[in-house]
């Protein structure tokens, strides 16, 4: 019994580890989408060119760029032309961070007895969030689908499902699935069609997302 009782008081330590890491790695990506949301539509680099004000332009260093933290003790402005940061900053690094503990929460991600199936499931799910924090801001920005970022997120959940038919030898749900990732590709990357009708393919990508995520979850 004291061994099973320290297994669990064990398990809640790496647990809290987990949490507070996925939480970190939550906040940072918010700053990476921050980052892309701005860059993505004027076809600027998102990984090797260095973050720097959109206001002045200057070179931000390493203590300007700590997600949260930096916003809140530089109060809101740049450090080097005093100008006001966007609030949207702030708010996308938190809801990302919060979004990334709740997930991390829920797939209940055991150290002590690792199920590589959640661990999948871990990898899609920061492709998938990835891609739905850049579209809505982008689409909340410019009023657009962007386009690249939507076929990253397909590509992605498309390999998620093929993951998961190795898993299951149910083959019928998934079949299901390969006209409608073909639809939302052509709708995607066709330029006459309305924009509408892209956010809709993008509702429905989200909604396949969450369930096949559901699916891992309640099994």
């Amino acid at each position: 019994m004291p061994n099973f009782i320290k297994k669990q008081e064990r398990k809640k330590k790496l647990n809290t580890i987990i949490y507070i890491f996925m939480f970190a790695i939550g906040i940072v990506l918010g700053s990476f989408y921050t980052l892309a949301v701005y860059r993505i539509p004027l076809k600027q680099d998102i990984t090797h060119t260095r973050s720097y004000c959109p206001k002045c332009n200057h070179r931000l260093n390493f203590w300007d760029l700590i997600p949260v933290f930096s916003y809140i003790f530089l109060g809101g402005k740049c450090r080097y032309c005093k100008e006001k940061i966007r609030p949207r900053y702030i708010i996308i690094e938190t809801l990302s961070g919060i979004v990334f503990l709740l997930y991390a929460i829920l797939l209940d991600i055991d150290l002590l007895n690792i199920e590589y199936s959640k661990i999948a499931t871990l990898i899609f799910g920061i492709l998938f969030f990835s891609t739905i924090f850049i579209i809505i801001g982008i689409l909340k920005e410019n009023k657009k689908i962007q386009t690249s970022v939507f076929n990253f997120g397909i590509i992605s959940e498309v390999a998620y499902m093929i993951y998961l038919y190795i898993l299951d030898t149910s083959i019928y749900r998934y079949i299901i699935y390969i006209p409608i990732f073909m639809l939302m590709t052509f709708i995607n990357n066709n330029k006459k069609i309305n924009e509408k009708f892209k956010i809709i393919a993008f509702m429905i990508f989200i909604l396949i997302g969450i369930f096949e995520v559901s699916m891992i979850l309640i099994s």
